[in-house]
C-alpha cells in the first residue's frame, strides 16, 4: 500500500458552509422602533463582545517626548491592571486648528501611522502623523496584539497570548484564550479606547473627538464609539461588509471575531447603533477578493450592507450624516487627503462635497 491509495479531495464532496445564523436582532428583522432597537441592540453588543462602557483609565505615565516636523510626540504607558499596560502616542501639532482625534491602526503596528525614519511607508500612509501636521491633536494607541502587545505574556516564562506576528506561526492563542474564558479581543479594546477617551478628557478636558481608522481599526471605529458619549464623528476605512464573508470569502486574520454575533446582530446593524453622528465609509476601488489580498473588504456584500446602515440612520432621521467612498486606483489603503476633508466639512454634520484622492 501506496500513498495513492488514500482518499483524494476530488473523490470527496468539499462544498460545506457553516450553517447560516438568522441575526434575531437586526434592525431589518427585529420590528423595533429605531429608539427602543438602539436600546436592546446596545445592550445585547456589550453581552457577545463582553465590554463595560463604566471603565475608567488607569495611571498614565510619560515616558518620552521628542518633536518631529513641528509636531510634538509623548510616548505614554497605561496601567490597564497589576498584569498589563499598554502604549499611546500623543501627537500635538505646534498650533491646534482641528479637532482631537483618536486614529486607529490595522493589522500592523503603529511605526506604520508616525512617519517614522527607516519605517517602509504601508497601507496606513502615516495618516496619524498626517493629521497632526493639518492641525489635529491625536491618540494613536497601539492595539492589544500588535507591536510591543504582540505577545501580552511575553513576561510569562513559558506562556504565551499573541496575535500579530509577521514572518512568525501565528496560532492566535490571544484570541482562542480569551474565547474559552469568554472574552473577544475586539471587547477588550474597546474598552482599551473607553479608558484612553477617559484619560483625554480628564487630562486635557476634551469633550468632543473624533475617529478614523483602517481595517481593524475601522471595524473598532465602527464600534467603540457605540459606548462613548464623547464621539463627534467617525471616519472607517476598509469595513463594514457583512461578518458571512471577512473570512470565508476574504480570508481576514480572526482579531474581529466574536462568537456567535450573527445570531444577533451583523456589520451593518453595530455601525447603525453609532446614528446619529456623522459616519463616513471608505473603501478603495481594487481593496476586493483576489490571490493575496487578506483584506478584501470592497467585497460583494458591502452594497447590501450599506443599504442596511442607511436604513437604520434613515430611521434615526440622520440620512444625512452618513456617506459611503470609493477612492479610484487605490486598493486597502487610508485616503488621507479625503479623510481630513471629512473632518473639515463633514465631521459636524452632512458630507455634501466630499469625494475621494490619494494624499
Amino acid at each position: 500500500m501506496d500513498y495513492d491509495f488514500l482518499i483524494r479531495p476530488d473523490e470527496l464532496t468539499l462544498r460545506y458552509r457553516t450553517p447560516r445564523a438568522s441575526p434575531r436582532l437586526s434592525f431589518e428583522t427585529a420590528g423595533l422602533a429605531w429608539a427602543d432597537w438602539r436600546t436592546q441592540a446596545k445592550a445585547k453588543l456589550a453581552e457577545v463582545v463582553g465590554v463595560d462602557e463604566r471603565v475608567r483609565a488607569g495611571g498614565v505615565t510619560e515616558v518620552r517626548r521628542t518633536s518631529h516636523e513641528d509636531v510634538g510626540v509623548v510616548a505614554l504607558v497605561m496601567r490597564v491592571s497589576d498584569e498589563l499596560s499598554v502604549p499611546a502616542y500623543l501627537l500635538q501639532p505646534a498650533t491646534q486648528t482641528g479637532s482631537a482625534v483618536i486614529a486607529l491602526h490595522g493589522h500592523g503596528q503603529v511605526d506604520e501611522c508616525l512617519a517614522i525614519d527607516g519605517v517602509r511607508e504601508d497601507y496606513h500612509h502615516n495618516f496619524a502623523f498626517v493629521l497632526a501636521q493639518a492641525g489635529h491633536t491625536v491618540l494613536l494607541p497601539e492595539l492589544r496584539g500588535f507591536g510591543v502587545l504582540s505577545d501580552l505574556a511575553r513576561h510569562r516564562d513559558g506562556e504565551s497570548l499573541e496575535y500579530w506576528h509577521w514572518g512568525r506561526h501565528m496560532a492566535y492563542t490571544l484570541l482562542t484564550d480569551g474565547f474559552q474564558n469568554g472574552r473577544t479581543l475586539l471587547g477588550d479594546t474597546v474598552e482599551d479606547l473607553l479608558r484612553w477617551e477617559h484619560w483625554l478628557a480628564s487630562t486635557y478636558d476634551v469633550r468632543r473627538l473624533d475617529v478614523a481608522g483602517i481595517s481593524w481599526g475601522g471595524d473598532l471605529a465602527c464600534t467603540y464609539p457605540v459606548f462613548s458619549q464623547r464621539v463627534r464623528s467617525i471616519f472607517a476605512s476598509g469595513t463594514l461588509g457583512s461578518f458571512t464573508a471577512i473570512f470565508a470569502r476574504s480570508g481576514n486574520a480572526p482579531a474581529h471575531c466574536v462568537p456567535g454575533v450573527l445570531g444577533w446582530l451583523d456589520r451593518a446593524d453595530i455601525a447603525g447603533l453609532n446614528a446619529p453622528r456623522p459616519l463616513a465609509v471608505h473603501y478603495g476601488e481594487l481593496d476586493v477578493p483576489g490571490p493575496g489580498n487578506g483584506s478584501a473588504a470592497y467585497n460583494e456584500t458591502v452594497p447590501d450592507a450599506f443599504d442596511r446602515l442607511r436604513r437604520i440612520y434613515r430611521a434615526a432621521g440622520a440620512e444625512d450624516a452618513l456617506s459611503l467612498h470609493v477612492t479610484e486606483q487605490l486598493a486597502h489603503e487610508m485616503d488621507s487627503r479625503l479623510l481630513l476633508r471629512f473632518l473639515e466639512y463633514g465631521a459636524a454634520g452632512g458630507e455634501s462635497g466630499v469625494s475621494g484622492g490619494r494624499a
